[in-house]
This record gives C-alpha cells, sequence and structure tokens, in this order.
C-alpha cells in the first residue's frame, strides 16, 4: 500500500485492504495499536532514509506486522508517498506495487493539474473583478466601487476622521471643443494620474463621472481641508502638454473646482457626505469658472 507521511492510506491492493479493512483514503492509525506519535516518527524516519527501512507496526488484533518500506518521490525528488510492503513476500509484489506507483504518479499529474487551473481560475476571478471596479479610460475605480469602498470603510472605521472629496474640470468640454476628444481623454488620464496616491497612503481615487473625480482621505480632520483642496487643485493645474487637432504642440492647464465633507463633523453616512461635498464643489465652480489656458509649446 501507498501511504503520506501522516499515515493516510493512499492506495491498497486487495491484500493490504484485507489487511488493514480500510478503504483507500482511510488513517492507518484507525486500525493499528501503535500510538500515533510512533507511528508518525517511523514514517518520517523512512521518508528521511534513501534506502529501503523495515517497519514493525502491531494491528488492533495483537499481530505485528514486519513491512519493508521505501519512498515514493516526485519530479523535484520531494518525497510524495511511502510504499510499504509486507516483508514476507516483498519480493512477489514488488511488480504489483510498481503498478501502483504508476499509478499513483498519474495521479499526481491529475492533481497536478488541476491545481495549475484552480491558480488559473483564481486569477482569471481577480482579474475580472479589478476589471469590474476600473474605469476603463484612466484605471481609477469607477464610480460603483468608489461607492462601495467609501461605505465599507465608514462601516468598518466608524467615527474615524475622514473627507469625502470631489472635484470638477472647469470648461473641460472646450478641450473637447478645441482639441478633439483625443485630447480630451489624454487631459483626463493627466488628471487622473495627478490625483493617484501610492497604496499605502490608503486614499481611493475614482473617476465618477465624465470629467469628475472624487477622493476619500482617511484620518483627514476638517482643519486640514483647506489646505487638502488647494493641494489637490494645484496637482491638477500643472500644464500638461499635447498634440492638438491641427497638429501643434500645446500646453493645457486645467482648473478644478472642489468640494468636501468631513466625517464625522458634516456627516457619518456616504449618502449624506455625498451630498454635502457635492454642493460645496458646484458652490466652488459658481465662484469661478476660467476656461483653461493654453498656449503653443515652443
Amino acid at each position: 500500500m501507498v501511504v503520506d507521511q501522516t499515515g493516510h492510506v493512499h492506495c491498497a491492493n486487495a491484500r493490504a485492504t484485507a489487511l488493514i479493512g480500510k478503504a483507500a483514503g482511510a488513517p492507518l492509525q484507525d486500525v493499528l495499536l501503535t500510538q500515533e506519535s510512533h507511528l508518525r516518527k517511523r514514517l518520517a524516519r523512512l521518508a528521511r532514509s534513501s534506502a529501503p527501512a523495515y517497519l514493525r507496526l502491531e494491528f488492533a488484533d495483537g499481530k505485528p506486522t514486519i513491512f519493508q518500506g521505501s519512498t515514493l518521490r516526485g519530479p523535484d525528488g520531494r518525497v510524495t508517498g511511502l510504499i510499504l510492503l509486507v516483508a514476507d513476500s516483498a519480493s512477489a509484489l514488488i511488480g504489483k506495487f510498481l503498478n501502483l506507483k504508476s499509478d499513483s504518479r498519474k495521479f499526481r499529474q491529475q492533481i497536478d493539474h488541476s491545481q495549475r487551473r484552480q491558480r488559473a481560475l483564481r486569477q482569471e476571478a481577480a482579474q475580472l473583478k479589478r476589471l469590474s471596479e476600473t474605469d476603463p479610460l484612466t484605471g481609477l475605480l469607477n464610480v460603483r466601487a468608489f461607492e462601495e469602498k467609501v461605505r465599507h470603510a465608514l462601516v468598518d472605521r466608524p467615527g474615524r476622521h475622514g473627507a469625502l472629496v470631489f472635484l470638477d474640470l472647469n470648461e473641460f468640454k472646450h478641450v473637447n471643443d478645441v482639441h478633439g476628444h483625443e485630447a480630451g481623454d489624454k487631459v483626463l488620464k493627466h488628471v487622473a494620474n495627478a490625483l493617484s496616491f501610492p497604496p499605502h497612503s490608503w486614499v481611493a481615487t475614482g473617476r465618477i463621472g465624465g470629467d469628475e473625480f472624487a477622493l476619500w482621505m482617511p484620518g483627514t480632520e476638517a482643519e486640514a481641508v483647506p489646505e487638502v483642496l488647494a493641494s489637490l487643485q494645484a496637482r491638477v493645474s500643472v500644464p500638461y502638454a499635447l498634440i492638438g487637432r491641427a497638429g501643434q504642440l500645446t500646453e493645457i492647464c486645467m482648473t478644478a473646482a472642489a468640494g468636501a465633507a468631513c466625517c464625522p463633523e458634516d456627516a457619518t453616512g456616504y449618502a449624506a457626505l455625498k451630498r454635502i461635498a457635492d454642493s460645496r464643489m458646484y458652490a466652488n465652480k459658481a465662484d469661478k469658472r476660467p476656461a483653461p489656458t493654453r498656449q503653443a509649446a515652443k
């Protein structure tokens, strides 16, 4: 029979099955008087041996049986099982156990194939999940994934300080009208990159509309929000060079309206925070709405 190093029977011929009274997959310990700790030690010693060794096991009927044991190794040389032959008929059974060894190899190959398939399916599922959560143009979280992430953060850490920030690009339509939609897409990617933070910061950034972006900034307190908004607006307004519709190299400098709602000062639920941040963003937009500055690059 073939067992693993914990004493579970992988496969057994008819005689071994009659001897142990168990089907493949059952623990050998169930039919032994030998203590489990002793059995494991003996099997471990056999696994470390480079040559066949003898193993004395005492079955529940009180009858000791001597087995000749050898290791079954995989392609990488690691022990994958232990072959146990009744010593008094080892030579007669060696051919049968060679067949068992071949069957065991096929079984291992099937397991390996199944494990590879499972890994591939897990990777595919992870990729599909990422695609379902990501805005295809900018690579940021899409609106559904962003809102879900913020809601989870509010539930997981109730009452913790945080700021929900909304930004809307000023006169983005002007970029599309003058320079074309391809240029507009490049501007959106540029802004998305400007508003992205490293993973360890725990800041979540999403594109929640055509030219609207949102950030959840955990740990940000109310008194810090004005400085945070100014910093984000400065990130957006960094000049960006692109090829316009006329084929001319052009420098674009965008501006953005911004508004924020603070947890827990303004609200503790996402819907209320969203309403407040959105209202403040549009109030900021109404104050000043300049068109993007532009000039031909020298």
